[in-house]
């Protein structure tokens, strides 16, 4: 049976008309001269004086780092300099045959075509530094070498051939173009193999910067080394006795055709190597393993489950975990870059001043952004405002992260608001009155309020005392509430916001939601620990855990909890921040500040509480009071280092590489992360 919840439905009355200000000022000491609506229950400002509560700063941020150690990963592959050496050399022009004797060196001069041919009487060199065209055969026997200068080029028309024992050294752009390779290829720059291609027992091939094979039916009989950036357009297949190469830092890419594997493809160095499949298929894999050593393999519109049977790869080998190459001149920028310690560093942009209601100062408790729109929620501080319930909802242009506005407010002489929410051009914000729970909504019309009518504004009574924080997804409204009658619950906006489903009764001990976009968690506290109650995002499939090493001493805590796409971050007041996988719920870190020592001495306070977290692509924030906000590695969940600010950090919330930390009565801080 579905509870009805009782709604007050907010048919406010329009006061002002667009362009002119309200006289009444009753709510608000802040920007009198703004434009205002208002009804009594509710202020609407814009324009006006609104941007003297922005005070601009742009200023660096003093940030206290700690040393870090960390596996330095292998240097990006570059292109090589090439010098010729022209001595007694020979110049090669227009379309002559020539004959090279033993020890011979001849040379096309850079800025000519040569259409001609050679003919290798014995070992000797060719030094390409124009461009070797024509159609001629010319088979590079054993001892003969060819060198391709940094502008040089070897074009698709040329029947380029190693016989055993030849060496082909490519500086600069060489198309080879006929069915076999029996030497030896060094490539330092750009190579192509634009037909199908078999890479005999005899030959060696070495990539260290761009190697691309165009044709299907490519066999690798040999070994071929790859150092830079190598692509396959339409597969491969190892055989028995060859091998592919990867060197740590290495990116391979397949991008059609088919692989087959009765060698091995392997990394035999301590860094990843990477590869990524696309549009393609694998074939017969009957190496066990075929795929070996730290390779990360990553796949789109690709199925690959036969590797994940029959011991196709070894246990060093990942699945799509987008490891990181740099980019450099040889090879494009893949994946994620890695948490860069040392080169951390924020710049305060700006502090907004806290709204005051009726001469009480609000302070800041929720932050959401959307479409380059941030959106603050405030509450009155207990401690000093006792039951004078005020609030406010914030809108703060961030389009310019160095030049961030305040384009309106909505001050609420009744109502105060624990955390805000935007979906579907629609705006959440709950918190209580001293009658209950509360829901405000508001439509957005370009992300903005509707400056001329205060009745889109409306209000719905919600279970219990007070509602912690919600968020909206697939048609319904999830909220978590506290004290008697708490929990989390599923909301209906098509019936008023009635409770269609209820998850979990936790009562006073109801803290916070959150999602990513696989996974809902819900995190309550009790007397014996932290209870996480993880699920799929629309609630079903749920598993819930307990976390008895998780009690709190501090109970009263926002306990504001963050997920990335592995794992979900719990603030836990005087327990600090634990973090935990998704996938199984296991406990895998905590830390405590308190607890945090360099040289034996605490560096943080004794009487601290971890208020809120937030994370990024590499770090976990935390908001830790009069200690201000202290950044983890994520991964290592060592201190990378903290910052102080005015006032105590109550809450952080970091969208891109914005940050914003409220201070409480002392304002709400944007920073940018450098």
């Amino acid at each position: 049976m579905t509870k009805k919840l009782s709604v007050a439905m907010g048919l406010f009355l329009l006061v002002a008309a667009t362009g002119c200000s309200s006289e009444d000022t009753s709510l608000s000491e802040n920007n009198e001269s703004s434009n205002s609506i208002t009804n009594g229950d509710i202020t609407l400002r814009y324009g006006g004086d609104l941007a003297k509560n922005i005070e601009l700063k742009n200023s660096a941020v003093d940030f206290i780092k700690f040393d870090q150690s960390g596996q330095k990963l292998s240097a990006a592959t570059n292109k090589t300099t090439y010098t010729p050496n022209l001595s007694g050399a020979i110049a090669a022009v227009g379309s002559n045959w020539y004959n090279i004797n033993n020890g011979e060196t001849y040379y096309i001069a850079e800025g000519t075509t040569f259409t001609g041919g050679f003919n290798f009487n014995s070992a000797g060199k060719i030094i390409v530094l124009g461009e070797l065209g024509g159609s001629n055969w010319i088979n590079v026997p054993n001892g003969g070498k060819v060198e391709v200068g940094n502008n040089g080029k070897i074009s698709s028309s040329a029947n380029f051939h190693l016989n055993s024992g030849g060496t082909l050294d490519n500086y600069g752009f060489a198309t080879y173009s006929t069915g076999s390779v029996d030497g030896t290829i060094n490539n330092f720059n750009n190579l192509n193999f634009s037909n199908s291609v078999s890479l005999n027992g005899g030959s060696t091939v070495n990539n260290r910067c761009r190697m691309v094979f165009n044709a299907q039916n490519n066999y690798l009989n040999s070994n071929l080394n790859n150092e830079g950036y190598l692509t396959f357009s339409k597969g491969f297949n190892v055989n028995g006795s060859g091998v592919l190469n990867l060197k740590p830092q290495s990116y391979t890419e397949v991008t059609g055709g088919s692989v087959s594997v009765d060698g091995k493809v392997s990394n035999t160095g301590s860094t990843f190597a990477r590869m990524d499949f696309s549009n393609m298929s694998f074939a017969n894999l009957n190496a066990s393993p075929a795929f070996t050593g730290f390779i990360d393999m990553n796949f789109v519109n690709t199925s690959y489950s036969v590797l994940q049977s029959n011991n196709k790869i070894n246990n060093q080998v990942t699945l799509n975990s987008n490891a990181f190459i740099p980019a450099a001149e040889c090879t494009p920028q893949k994946g994620i870059a890695p948490c860069a310690d040392t080169e951390l560093q924020f710049t305060l942009v700006a502090n907004v001043v806290s709204p005051s209601v009726t001469s009480t100062t609000l302070s800041a408790t929720g932050v959401t952004m959307n479409n380059g729109f941030a959106y603050v929620s405030y509450h009155t501080n207990d401690a000093t405002a006792g039951n004078n319930t005020k609030g406010a909802i914030r809108i703060i242009n961030v389009t310019d992260y160095n030049s961030p506005s305040l384009v309106s407010e909505a001050l609420f002489n009744n109502i105060e608001f624990n955390n805000v929410d935007v979906a579907n051009n629609k705006l959440y914000a709950v918190g209580g009155d001293k009658n209950g729970a509360k829901l405000v909504t508001a439509p957005l019309y370009n992300n903005i309020f509707n400056t001329q009518d205060l009745s889109s504004f409306l209000n719905y009574k919600l279970p219990s005392s007070t509602a912690k924080n919600s968020y909206f997804y697939n048609n319904y409204l999830y909220a978590s509430t506290g004290t008697t009658g708490g929990g989390f619950f599923k909301l209906n906006p098509n019936d008023g916001y009635s409770v269609a489903e209820q998850f979990n009764f936790a009562g006073d001990r109801a803290k916070y939601v959150a999602h990513n976009n696989t996974y809902q968690v819900f995190l309550a506290t009790q007397a014996n620990g932290a209870t996480l109650r993880i699920a799929n995002n629309d609630g079903s499939n749920a598993k819930v855990y307990t976390y008895n090493t998780l009690t709190q001493t501090v109970t009263d805590g926002k306990n504001a909890i963050v997920l990335d796409d592995e794992y979900v971050y719990l603030a836990l007041s005087d327990k600090g921040v634990a973090k935990i996988r998704l996938s199984d719920g296991q406990l895998m870190s905590t830390f405590v500040p308190r607890n945090f020592k360099v040289n034996n001495q605490n560096v943080f306070s004794q009487t601290g509480l971890t208020n809120a977290v937030a994370v990024n692509n590499c770090y976990l924030y935390l908001a830790n009071g009069t200690d201000g906000v202290i950044v983890l590695n994520k991964n290592s969940f060592k201190v990378v280092g903290y910052y102080k600010l005015n006032g105590s950090a109550n809450y952080i919330y970091i969208n891109n590489n914005l940050a914003f930390v409220a201070s409480g009565k002392d304002g709400l801080n944007i920073l940018k992360i450098n």
